[in-house]
């Protein structure tokens, strides 16, 4: 009787998952781990990053669940030039997380909702709680900025 390495056979290659924009396919290898979750989701720890298939969307990406097709996030990253963080805030950020300036990488993640008047959509990201990512290590965290006057709502 032949027996199969049970190792090789639990981490696919790659993973397709059926997001709200379609199949896409992630490599499970570049996926981001998450030690503890994102806030509100502490059960899961594994994630990839995706161009939206909608070139009105570009400057948003996807931040999908490898392990829950239904959890998914769109995030923008973060522009360093755009100063909406002061650079003491990601300082202490990145030292308290142990990440290397010249690797950390930063997704504020968007909330869409209706206009108030009904007509469009609004959208705001949450400045106070972003995403940090150590890309050398593949690894982030969801940071909750000490200094409050980051919003958990700021329009874009």
């Amino acid at each position: 009787m032949e027996t199969e390495n049970v190792a090789e056979t639990e981490t696919p290659e790659f993973v397709t998952v059926e997001t709200r924009f379609g199949d896409i396919e992630f490599s499970w290898e570049k996926g981001i781990y998450m030690p503890v979750g994102l806030l509100g989701f502490p059960e899961h720890h594994v994630f990839g990053l995706a161009n939206i298939p909608n070139s009105s969307l570009d400057q948003f990406k996807l931040y999908q669940s490898l392990t829950d097709a239904n959890l998914s996030f769109i995030v923008a990253p973060y522009n360093m030039e755009s100063e909406v963080y002061d650079d003491k805030d990601l300082m202490i950020a990145h030292k308290s997380l142990a990440i290397n300036s010249d690797d950390m990488a930063i997704l504020m993640v968007v909330t869409i909702r209706s206009a108030p008047d009904g007509k469009g959509i609004r959208l705001s990201t949450n400045v106070r709680a972003p995403i940090l990512v150590d890309t050398g290590r593949q690894v982030a965290w969801q940071h909750v900025m000490g200094n409050d006057r980051y919003p958990v709502q700021m329009d874009l």
